[in-house]
């Protein structure tokens, strides 16, 4: 999932398509069970977004997340 700052005249999209989004991201993590996977990785990740540089979260497979990966 992309992140940016809303005040950037390059992010693409308007604030409420953003939200969207996200809140269809979160359905699947919620669905797939893997809120509190999400929730450690984000409290003990080291790294942090930078211009550039995105992060990558890798879930775990089983067959709940196979129906969401083509």
């Amino acid at each position: 999932m992309m992140w940016g700052f809303l005040e950037q005249q390059s992010f693409p999209i308007d604030e409420e398509t953003f939200k969207e989004n996200l809140n269809r991201t979160l359905e699947i993590i919620n669905r797939a069970g893997l809120s509190s996977f999400v929730r450690n990785w984000l409290e003990n990740v080291q790294a942090r977004p930078r211009l550039g540089k995105a992060l990558t979260l890798a879930f775990p497979r089983d067959q709940r997340m196979d129906e969401f990966v083509l």
